[in-house]
């Protein structure tokens, strides 16, 4: 006769439990920038000459229609590009963290029973 007794054995196995996907997006927002231009304006005065009413000689008279005066005008205006930066670096890695794990179950253990009835002597 044979006696049999349940032992707990810890094995363990290895289960795939998710996925962790790490990608990227662009967002685009708007962006403001504050540039100081200048811009240049040409002002015509008319002011009273002071030899008003003084006679001229007929020499120093000049009705010369095609005479003109020639101011160049500049502008600012602002010359904006984009450049592309580095931000930041992202590193993905996997940690693996070890812990211990308390199971409990419930084992079985055959004991032998002896049934006697009289005075039979048993070596044990």
């Amino acid at each position: 006769m044979r006696l049999y007794e349940e032992r707990l054995v810890a094995d363990k196995h290895r289960e795939k439990v998710g996925d962790v996907i790490v990608g990227k997006h662009a967002e685009t927002e708007t962006a403001r920038v504050t540039v100081p231009i200048e811009k240049e304006r040409v002002a015509v005065e008319r002011v009273d000459s002071m030899d008003a009413g003084t006679p001229v000689t007929p020499r120093e008279t000049a009705f010369d229609e095609g005479q003109v005066a020639k101011v160049e005008v500049y502008e600012e205006t602002p010359d904006i590009r984009k450049e592309a930066f580095v931000a930041e670096e992202v590193t993905v890695k996997k940690i693996v963290d070890r812990e211990t794990v308390d199971v409990e179950e419930q084992i079985r253990r055959e004991e032998l029973d002896v049934d006697t009835s009289g005075r039979p002597v048993i070596d044990r």
